[in-house]
Formats: structure tokens, C-alpha cells, sequence
């Protein structure tokens, strides 16, 4: 079993039959045989098809595309207009973010926000300002009261009354009805084999010189042979900042040779057991508040988590069709 429980970790368990009449794969909740979603496949005459499906509803939410022939994995929805996809692509080599067997992809999601800065003439006021938890506005708390009405003629007959509230209550209800936009951004994003340690870290009060501990990176970032894996968001605004300083130098020189890990949105580990051919079990998680925070629907992630197990589990045919 893995660590204590995380409550910020949705888990799901994933499983694929070894009988080949069926080719099917379930994502269950944990603990649980209900299924939430599967994946199927169908043959056309040039592609290899799978849907993910939604088990509850039967709805098809995404659908995959690969060719027979040659080499390409596309995403799409069946709400994409024709011919619009999501492609996952090999990481090139001369990128920092490679790695063996992994593959990237972009696709919209919300813009990450951040609170607006306040003056200092307006610090006395941050006691009272939070942001809600489900909203990405700033909200104060407690909201004013409206000021008292001034009445500076005389009342005006009920039925004029009436007819100025109709005509004053239009625009109120435009505006209430006009939908929050939300901003979006393109989100990079790296699929990549999951990393065991096999360097131990320094123990405490040890020093290590630069070369020792970028050795130990390398070693400890090498793939583990497992199907299992991580898929992090790439460019999330903060995360290539560096503090100036004269300490901060050998920590730069060490980012460019490897760079920062981001916190994985999703983590899938491989619990299949050895000796086992043509099936895999094992866990997904995802992070709930990251998710909430790129406003995905999960079953995008199980998608192309589904997608890139089964990339994993036939990497070296993928590999072989690409160099074609």
C-alpha cells in the first residue's frame, strides 16, 4: 500500500484485461468495482480508434487516433470542430525537459491568477479582503450596505413608480445574466516515465560538492522500469524565477543542467505484477486542486493517461515507426 491518505489526491485504479478479444481498460474508484470510465477500441481502414467512455452515461467524452502505419497519437473531442485534435509529440533531444519515452502536448486551459497587489494606502483594508475559495475574484468581506435613499422630489405616482422600476431592472438583469469570462491560456504540458530514487539524498550536515550532487540528479532522475509515470504542467508563471545573489549562482548553473520538477497534476503507479504479459493494473491519482485550477474535466487526464500507459507499454514499436 502507498503512504497515509491524501485528501487533495483523487484516486483511481486502472485496470486492462489480458484476454485479447477484449481490449478493453477500466478506470474504477478505489476501493470500489464501480467503473467511471473505460476505454475501447475499433479498427478503421487506416487508424486505430479508442474512445474513452463514460461508463454511467455511455458518452463518448474523447476519442483516440493512431494509424496503422507510420506515427502520431491525436486527441480530440467529439465536440471539436473537424479536424481540430490534440497531438502528444516526442520530446526533442536537445530539450532540457527530455527524457527517454517522453512526450508532450499543449491544450487551453485557465489562466493561473494571482492576487492583485495592493498599495499601501489601501493595507488597512487586507484584513477584510479574501479570496473565496470557489472563485478566482477578489471578494470583500463584509460587503457595505447601501447608503440610505435621499428623496429630493416629491413621490411620484404608483404607476410611473412601476414603470421606472421595469425600465431600470433591464439592465440590472443583462448584467446579472452575462456570463463571468474566465482567461485561458495555452498550457504546455511533459508525460514522462515515473523517476525512482536510486542515489540516497545527503544525509544531515553533509556538503556535497556541485559535481557530486549533479551526478546524484542524473542517477536519480533516470527512468525506473515500470510503466509508471507523471504528467506536469511545463510553464506555470513563477516557476524559472531565480533569487539573485552570490549563493544562488551554483544553484543556477545546477538548474541548467537539470531542471526544476514540477509538481506532478497527475502520477500513475504501476502495480502490475511481475512476470505479468499483455495486462497492467495500477493507481492514478490527480490532484484535485490543480485540476480545479486548469478547469479540465478529469476525464480529459484519464484520457491521456489511458493514451500514454499504453505508449509506455509499446514504446519501442512507437519509437521504431517514428525513425520510419
Amino acid at each position: 500500500m502507498y503512504q497515509t491518505h491524501n485528501p487533495n489526491l483523487a484516486r483511481y485504479v486502472v485496470q486492462s484485461s489480458d484476454v485479447i478479444s477484449d481490449l478493453r481498460v477500466n478506470v474504477l474508484e478505489e476501493n470500489s468495482t464501480r467503473v467511471l470510465w473505460y476505454k475501447e477500441r475499433f479498427l478503421s481502414d487506416q487508424e486505430i480508434i479508442e474512445h474513452i467512455v463514460h461508463n454511467q452515461t455511455s458518452t463518448i467524452c474523447w476519442i483516440i487516433h493512431r494509424p496503422k502505419q507510420g506515427w502520431y497519437i491525436r486527441i480530440r473531442s467529439p465536440a471539436f470542430p473537424p479536424g481540430v485534435f490534440i497531438s502528444l509529440l516526442p520530446v526533442p533531444s536537445s530539450s532540457p525537459n527530455f527524457t527517454d519515452a517522453a512526450l508532450s502536448f499543449s491544450c487551453r486551459t485557465n489562466a493561473y491568477l494571482s492576487l492583485p497587489a495592493f498599495s499601501a494606502a489601501n493595507s488597512h483594508k487586507s484584513s477584510t479582503d479574501s479570496l473565496a475559495s470557489d472563485s478566482t475574484a477578489v471578494h470583500s468581506y463584509p460587503p457595505t450596505p447601501p447608503a440610505a435613499p435621499i428623496v429630493t422630489a416629491p413621490p411620484s405616482p404608483p404607476s410611473i413608480d412601476a414603470k421606472l422600476d421595469a425600465i431600470e431592472s433591464i439592465p440590472t438583469r443583462i448584467s446579472k445574466a452575462a456570463p463571468k469570462v474566465t482567461p485561458t491560456r495555452i498550457t504546455r504540458f511533459l508525460l514522462a516515465p515515473h523517476s525512482s530514487p536510486h542515489v540516497p539524498g545527503p544525509q544531515l550536515g553533509e556538503q556535497r560538492s556541485l559535481f557530486t550532487r549533479a551526478l546524484s540528479l542524473f542517477q536519480n532522475h533516470r527512468p525506473s522500469h515500470s510503466a509508471s509515470f507523471t504528467l506536469c504542467a511545463l510553464d506555470r508563471p513563477g516557476s524559472e524565477t531565480q533569487v539573485a545573489g552570490p549563493s544562488s549562482q551554483p544553484r543556477q548553473r545546477l538548474s541548467q543542467l537539470i531542471p526544476e520538477i514540477p509538481t506532478p497534476l497527475l502520477t500513475f503507479h504501476d502495480r502490475t505484477p511481475l512476470l505479468t504479459v499483455g495486462s497492467v493494473t495500477g493507481l492514478l491519482e490527480i490532484d484535485r486542486a490543480e485540476e480545479r485550477i486548469l478547469g479540465v474535466d478529469t476525464s480529459f487526464w484519464v484520457a491521456v493517461a489511458l493514451t500514454y500507459l499504453e505508449f509506455l507499454e509499446d514504446r519501442e514499436s512507437y519509437l521504431a515507426a517514428l525513425t520510419d
